[in-house]
Protein backbone atom coordinates (compact mmCIF):
# COMPACT_ATOMS: atom_id res chain seq x y z
CA UNK A 1 0.00 0.00 0.00
CA UNK A 2 1.01 3.44 -0.29
CA UNK A 3 0.72 6.52 1.55
CA UNK A 4 -0.97 9.21 0.58
CA UNK A 5 -0.65 11.45 3.69
CA UNK A 6 -2.01 12.71 7.09
CA UNK A 7 -5.35 14.11 8.02
CA UNK A 8 -6.38 15.48 11.58
CA UNK A 9 -10.04 17.05 10.77
CA UNK A 10 -12.09 14.46 10.99
CA UNK A 11 -14.60 16.17 8.13
CA UNK A 12 -11.69 16.72 5.97
CA UNK A 13 -10.86 12.60 6.12
CA UNK A 14 -14.64 12.51 5.29
CA UNK A 15 -14.34 14.80 2.62
CA UNK A 16 -10.99 13.56 0.95
CA UNK A 17 -12.29 9.65 1.24
CA UNK A 18 -15.82 10.73 -0.61
CA UNK A 19 -13.70 12.67 -3.29
CA UNK A 20 -11.21 9.44 -3.67
CA UNK A 21 -14.01 6.88 -4.00
CA UNK A 22 -15.68 8.84 -6.46
CA UNK A 23 -12.52 8.93 -8.45
CA UNK A 24 -13.03 4.76 -8.09
CA UNK A 25 -9.32 5.09 -6.09
CA UNK A 26 -9.43 2.14 -3.32
CA UNK A 27 -7.94 3.52 -0.04
CA UNK A 28 -8.16 2.98 3.34
CA UNK A 29 -8.62 5.06 6.36
CA UNK A 30 -6.59 4.39 9.46
CA UNK A 31 -6.57 6.02 12.77
CA UNK A 32 -4.16 6.09 15.45
CA UNK A 33 -3.83 8.94 18.71
CA UNK A 34 -2.39 11.97 18.29
CA UNK A 35 -1.04 14.19 20.76
CA UNK A 36 -1.38 17.26 18.87
CA UNK A 37 -4.58 16.93 16.76
CA UNK A 38 -7.54 18.89 18.83
CA UNK A 39 -9.48 15.56 18.15
CA UNK A 40 -7.13 12.91 19.89
CA UNK A 41 -7.10 11.34 16.49
CA UNK A 42 -4.39 11.39 13.23
CA UNK A 43 -5.98 9.50 9.86
CA UNK A 44 -3.64 8.05 7.42
CA UNK A 45 -5.02 7.60 3.93
CA UNK A 46 -3.56 4.62 2.77
CA UNK A 47 -3.73 3.90 -1.43
CA UNK A 48 -3.88 0.49 -2.92
CA UNK A 49 -2.40 1.51 -6.43
CA UNK A 50 0.37 3.04 -6.76
CA UNK A 51 -1.05 4.35 -10.48
CA UNK A 52 -3.65 6.51 -8.34
CA UNK A 53 -0.66 8.37 -6.77
CA UNK A 54 -1.34 11.61 -9.03
CA UNK A 55 -4.43 11.63 -9.24
CA UNK A 56 -5.10 11.04 -5.43
CA UNK A 57 -2.69 13.87 -5.01
CA UNK A 58 -4.37 16.67 -6.90
CA UNK A 59 -7.84 15.38 -5.40
CA UNK A 60 -5.82 16.14 -2.09
CA UNK A 61 -4.66 19.88 -2.62
CA UNK A 62 -8.31 20.70 -4.33
CA UNK A 63 -10.46 19.19 -1.14
CA UNK A 64 -11.21 22.76 -0.11
CA UNK A 65 -11.92 24.17 -3.35
CA UNK A 66 -15.39 21.70 -4.59
CA UNK A 67 -18.72 21.38 -2.41
CA UNK A 68 -20.31 18.57 -3.97
CA UNK A 69 -18.56 16.00 -1.83
CA UNK A 70 -21.36 16.27 0.64
CA UNK A 71 -23.50 14.67 -1.68
CA UNK A 72 -21.26 11.54 -2.32
CA UNK A 73 -23.09 8.40 -1.10
CA UNK A 74 -22.20 6.72 2.16
CA UNK A 75 -19.94 3.96 2.42
CA UNK A 76 -22.18 1.29 2.22
CA UNK A 77 -23.08 2.56 -1.01
CA UNK A 78 -19.27 3.39 -2.12
CA UNK A 79 -18.94 -0.44 -1.16
CA UNK A 80 -20.91 -1.65 -4.07
CA UNK A 81 -18.60 -0.74 -6.61
CA UNK A 82 -15.85 -2.40 -4.99
CA UNK A 83 -17.13 -5.29 -2.54
CA UNK A 84 -19.42 -6.63 -4.86
CA UNK A 85 -18.65 -10.29 -4.04
CA UNK A 86 -19.24 -9.30 -0.62
CA UNK A 87 -22.57 -8.36 -1.15
CA UNK A 88 -23.47 -11.10 -3.44
CA UNK A 89 -22.47 -13.62 -0.17
CA UNK A 90 -24.61 -11.03 1.95
CA UNK A 91 -27.53 -11.00 -0.90
CA UNK A 92 -27.51 -15.08 -0.72
CA UNK A 93 -27.09 -15.50 3.18
CA UNK A 94 -30.67 -13.00 3.34
CA UNK A 95 -32.47 -14.74 0.67
CA UNK A 96 -31.72 -18.18 1.92
CA UNK A 97 -32.61 -16.72 5.50
CA UNK A 98 -36.09 -16.09 3.68
CA UNK A 99 -37.06 -18.79 1.85
CA UNK A 100 -35.82 -20.87 4.52
CA UNK A 101 -37.97 -18.85 7.40
CA UNK A 102 -35.07 -19.06 9.47
CA UNK A 103 -34.77 -22.57 9.64
CA UNK A 104 -38.63 -22.64 10.32
CA UNK A 105 -39.36 -24.25 6.96
CA UNK A 106 -38.07 -27.60 6.99
CA UNK A 107 -38.25 -28.74 3.54
CA UNK A 108 -37.05 -25.71 1.88
CA UNK A 109 -33.83 -26.04 4.40
CA UNK A 110 -33.21 -29.57 3.61
CA UNK A 111 -31.94 -28.19 0.42
CA UNK A 112 -29.23 -26.12 1.99
CA UNK A 113 -28.80 -28.44 5.12
CA UNK A 114 -25.07 -30.42 5.08
CA UNK A 115 -27.28 -33.86 4.89
CA UNK A 116 -31.05 -33.98 3.59
CA UNK A 117 -32.94 -33.86 6.28
CA UNK A 118 -36.47 -34.89 7.08
CA UNK A 119 -39.30 -34.43 10.19
CA UNK A 120 -41.86 -37.29 10.93
CA UNK A 121 -43.97 -36.56 13.44
CA UNK A 122 -41.65 -34.80 16.55
CA UNK A 123 -38.63 -36.71 15.19
CA UNK A 124 -35.62 -35.77 13.32
CA UNK A 125 -34.58 -38.11 10.17
CA UNK A 126 -31.19 -36.82 8.21
CA UNK A 127 -29.12 -39.13 6.07
CA UNK A 128 -25.49 -39.72 5.60
CA UNK A 129 -23.23 -37.36 4.11
CA UNK A 130 -21.78 -40.64 2.33
CA UNK A 131 -24.82 -40.74 0.58
CA UNK A 132 -25.60 -36.93 -0.12
CA UNK A 133 -22.36 -36.92 -1.83
CA UNK A 134 -22.63 -40.34 -3.77
CA UNK A 135 -25.85 -38.25 -5.15
CA UNK A 136 -24.03 -35.54 -6.64
CA UNK A 137 -25.17 -33.36 -3.66
CA UNK A 138 -21.56 -31.81 -3.56
CA UNK A 139 -23.41 -27.98 -3.02
CA UNK A 140 -24.13 -29.41 0.43
CA UNK A 141 -20.09 -28.61 1.44
CA UNK A 142 -20.76 -25.41 1.50
CA UNK A 143 -24.78 -24.47 1.89
CA UNK A 144 -25.17 -24.74 5.43
CA UNK A 145 -23.00 -21.32 5.66
CA UNK A 146 -25.66 -19.91 3.95
CA UNK A 147 -28.36 -20.82 6.62
CA UNK A 148 -29.34 -18.71 9.59
CA UNK A 149 -31.64 -19.49 12.33
CA UNK A 150 -32.84 -16.49 14.08
CA UNK A 151 -32.64 -12.45 13.22
CA UNK A 152 -29.97 -12.05 15.30
CA UNK A 153 -27.63 -15.09 14.07
CA UNK A 154 -28.01 -13.43 10.50
CA UNK A 155 -27.70 -9.46 11.53
CA UNK A 156 -24.59 -10.68 13.95
CA UNK A 157 -23.12 -12.47 11.11
CA UNK A 158 -23.63 -10.05 7.80
CA UNK A 159 -22.19 -7.49 9.81
CA UNK A 160 -18.83 -8.90 10.32
CA UNK A 161 -19.14 -9.90 6.68
CA UNK A 162 -19.63 -6.93 5.18
CA UNK A 163 -16.63 -5.12 7.75
CA UNK A 164 -13.98 -8.31 6.93
CA UNK A 165 -15.09 -9.48 3.51
CA UNK A 166 -15.05 -6.14 1.89
CA UNK A 167 -11.13 -5.64 2.81
CA UNK A 168 -9.89 -8.47 1.61
CA UNK A 169 -12.04 -8.11 -1.28
CA UNK A 170 -10.07 -4.49 -2.16
CA UNK A 171 -6.84 -5.07 -0.71
CA UNK A 172 -6.40 -9.01 -2.17
CA UNK A 173 -9.08 -9.07 -4.57
CA UNK A 174 -12.02 -11.00 -5.26
CA UNK A 175 -10.32 -14.14 -6.02
CA UNK A 176 -8.68 -13.95 -2.36
CA UNK A 177 -11.70 -13.46 -1.15
CA UNK A 178 -13.60 -16.39 -2.61
CA UNK A 179 -11.44 -18.56 -2.06
CA UNK A 180 -10.92 -18.11 1.26
CA UNK A 181 -15.11 -17.81 1.81
CA UNK A 182 -15.06 -21.42 0.20
CA UNK A 183 -12.46 -23.21 1.78
CA UNK A 184 -13.11 -22.15 4.99
CA UNK A 185 -17.12 -22.67 4.85
CA UNK A 186 -16.21 -26.49 3.57
CA UNK A 187 -14.18 -27.11 6.45
CA UNK A 188 -16.14 -25.95 9.00
CA UNK A 189 -19.26 -27.22 8.19
CA UNK A 190 -17.46 -30.88 7.96
CA UNK A 191 -15.96 -29.99 11.67
CA UNK A 192 -19.34 -29.43 12.67
CA UNK A 193 -20.65 -32.58 10.86
CA UNK A 194 -18.04 -34.76 12.37
CA UNK A 195 -18.70 -33.72 15.99
CA UNK A 196 -22.16 -35.08 15.48
CA UNK A 197 -24.23 -32.24 14.24
CA UNK A 198 -26.86 -32.09 11.27
CA UNK A 199 -28.88 -28.96 11.78
CA UNK A 200 -26.72 -25.86 11.63
CA UNK A 201 -26.12 -23.23 9.82
CA UNK A 202 -24.41 -19.69 9.43
CA UNK A 203 -21.43 -17.69 8.07
CA UNK A 204 -19.50 -17.52 11.81
CA UNK A 205 -17.33 -20.19 10.85
CA UNK A 206 -16.40 -18.16 7.62
CA UNK A 207 -16.14 -15.32 9.82
CA UNK A 208 -13.73 -16.21 11.80
CA UNK A 209 -11.67 -17.49 8.69
CA UNK A 210 -11.35 -14.17 7.63
CA UNK A 211 -10.17 -12.63 10.82
CA UNK A 212 -7.54 -15.32 11.41
CA UNK A 213 -6.84 -14.66 8.00
CA UNK A 214 -6.25 -10.84 8.04
CA UNK A 215 -4.42 -11.10 11.59
CA UNK A 216 -2.01 -13.40 10.64
CA UNK A 217 -1.19 -12.20 7.20
CA UNK A 218 -0.67 -8.85 8.69
CA UNK A 219 2.19 -10.34 11.23
CA UNK A 220 3.43 -12.36 7.82
CA UNK A 221 3.85 -9.21 5.75
CA UNK A 222 6.67 -6.59 5.83
CA UNK A 223 3.57 -3.88 6.26
CA UNK A 224 0.27 -4.96 7.75
CA UNK A 225 -2.34 -4.22 5.12
CA UNK A 226 -5.44 -4.79 7.60
CA UNK A 227 -4.74 -3.31 10.75
CA UNK A 228 -7.60 -4.42 12.85
CA UNK A 229 -8.22 -3.08 15.77
CA UNK A 230 -6.96 -4.92 18.69
CA UNK A 231 -10.21 -4.21 20.25
CA UNK A 232 -12.10 -6.08 17.58
CA UNK A 233 -9.65 -9.39 17.43
CA UNK A 234 -9.58 -9.23 21.40
CA UNK A 235 -13.83 -9.39 21.28
CA UNK A 236 -14.29 -12.26 18.68
CA UNK A 237 -11.79 -14.37 20.39
CA UNK A 238 -13.31 -13.81 23.69
CA UNK A 239 -16.60 -14.83 21.83
CA UNK A 240 -15.01 -17.61 20.43
CA UNK A 241 -14.06 -18.96 23.93
CA UNK A 242 -17.58 -17.83 25.63
CA UNK A 243 -19.43 -20.14 22.90
CA UNK A 244 -17.62 -23.73 24.71
CA UNK A 245 -19.77 -22.25 27.60
CA UNK A 246 -23.18 -21.76 28.69
CA UNK A 247 -23.35 -18.32 28.48
CA UNK A 248 -24.86 -17.72 25.21
CA UNK A 249 -27.90 -20.84 26.15
CA UNK A 250 -28.14 -18.74 28.82
CA UNK A 251 -28.59 -15.50 26.77
CA UNK A 252 -31.60 -17.49 25.07
CA UNK A 253 -29.39 -17.80 21.78
CA UNK A 254 -28.94 -21.24 21.71
CA UNK A 255 -26.26 -23.47 21.32
CA UNK A 256 -22.93 -22.40 19.01
CA UNK A 257 -21.61 -24.30 16.77
CA UNK A 258 -18.22 -24.11 18.19
CA UNK A 259 -16.29 -26.73 16.13
CA UNK A 260 -16.97 -24.80 12.76
CA UNK A 261 -15.78 -21.51 14.54
CA UNK A 262 -12.64 -23.06 15.78
CA UNK A 263 -12.31 -24.87 12.11
CA UNK A 264 -12.89 -21.80 10.53
CA UNK A 265 -10.44 -19.79 12.75
CA UNK A 266 -7.11 -22.17 11.95
CA UNK A 267 -8.61 -22.72 8.27
CA UNK A 268 -7.95 -18.79 8.11
CA UNK A 269 -4.71 -18.94 9.64
CA UNK A 270 -3.59 -21.39 7.17
CA UNK A 271 -4.59 -19.97 4.00
CA UNK A 272 -2.78 -16.30 5.71
CA UNK A 273 0.38 -18.05 5.15
CA UNK A 274 -0.25 -20.06 1.86
CA UNK A 275 -0.84 -16.59 0.61
CA UNK A 276 2.09 -15.21 2.18
CA UNK A 277 4.22 -17.83 1.49
CA UNK A 278 3.13 -19.62 -1.81
CA UNK A 279 1.31 -16.85 -3.97
CA UNK A 280 2.10 -13.18 -4.26
CA UNK A 281 -0.31 -11.05 -3.15
CA UNK A 282 -1.98 -9.39 -6.01
CA UNK A 283 -5.01 -7.89 -7.04
CA UNK A 284 -7.38 -9.84 -9.68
Amino acid sequence: MFKLGEVQSPEAVAELSARLWKAKIPHQVVERPAEESTTGVLSEIWLVREQDLPLAVSLLNNASSDTSVSQEPSPIVASLSYARLTWVFIVACVIVSIVTGLGANIPVLSYFSIVPIEVRGDRLYAATLDYALSEGQIWRLFTPALLHLSFMHILFNMLWLWEFGRKIELLDGKSRLLTVIISSAVISNLAQYYVGSVLFGGMSGVIYALLGYMVVFDKLMPQARYQLPTGIVVFMLIWLVLGYTQFTEALGMGKIANAAHTAGLFSGVILAFLSAFIFRPARN
